[in-house]
């Protein structure tokens, strides 16, 4: 395992907080595969912190479902099934699709640029360009999140939002797949711009079922 990119601490020097959020990134960016196994030592020596706060990250991330840890075996990537990754989207087209009723009468003209340019981007980006392609991804989805602006439905949302991240490199390496995504993100965006909070609900209901059926026939492949 190697971890890309140094560790930042955090503004209030919280080394727990620190190693959390690296593991996470590591993860989500597929830096670290799914069933690879993680240790303790490895990682204290690539970050530069006691084991400590590693094993205390390691605590957070598997209650988080990003790892599972196993007496005697240590910890490893929590791998999820194609059913599993299915039943995650389902989950989240009913969260989100309620966000984004929400924000349609909360939106903001400067969130409404924001929401616009972050659809260019993911246009502009490359077909394979999986680490881009989930970063502006996540940038869509957590803009409307954010709009609404309630700390535990964010909260929520994160934990549903990163889950599925290191399945979608075949996913965002297929043309048609990530040009269904651009649409579906464009077709969010129209109806929030308009303020039809039905129109955004349905869209974005759609949009995250529809990834979840794609996301695991890809696994089951």
């Amino acid at each position: 395992m190697q971890l890309h990119g140094g560790y930042v601490p955090q503004a209030d020097g919280n080394a727990n907080a620190g190693v959390v959020e690296r593991l996470r990134e590591a993860i989500v960016r597929g830096e670290i595969e799914p069933g690879e196994r993680i240790r303790e030592a490895e990682v204290a020596s690539q970050l530069g912190v006691s084991r400590t706060p590693v094993r205390e990250a390691f605590l957070v991330l598997a209650a988080e479902g990003l790892l599972t840890l196993q007496p005697g075996k240590g910890a490893h990537v929590r791998v999820y099934s194609a059913e599993d990754i299915r039943i995650v989207h389902e989950v989240r087209s009913l969260v989100e699709g309620c966000a984004a009723k929400f924000a349609a009468d909360r939106i903001s003209n400067q969130q409404l640029d924001l929401l616009r340019e972050s659809c260019e981007r993911l246009e502009a980006l490359p077909d394979g360009a999986v680490s881009d392609c989930n970063e502006e991804n996540l940038r869509f989805h957590n803009l409307i999140f954010s709009v609404v602006g309630n700390a535990q439905l964010m909260h929520v949302a994160r934990h549903l939002l990163e889950v599925p991240l290191p399945y979608k490199r075949d996913y965002w390496s297929d043309p048609a797949r990530k040009r269904r995504s651009e649409l579906a993100h464009r077709r969010v965006y129209a109806a929030l711009l308009v303020r039809d909070a039905l129109a955004a609900e349905e869209a974005m209901r759609e949009h995250v079922a529809d990834v979840g059926q794609d996301v695991s026939q890809v696994i089951a492949n």
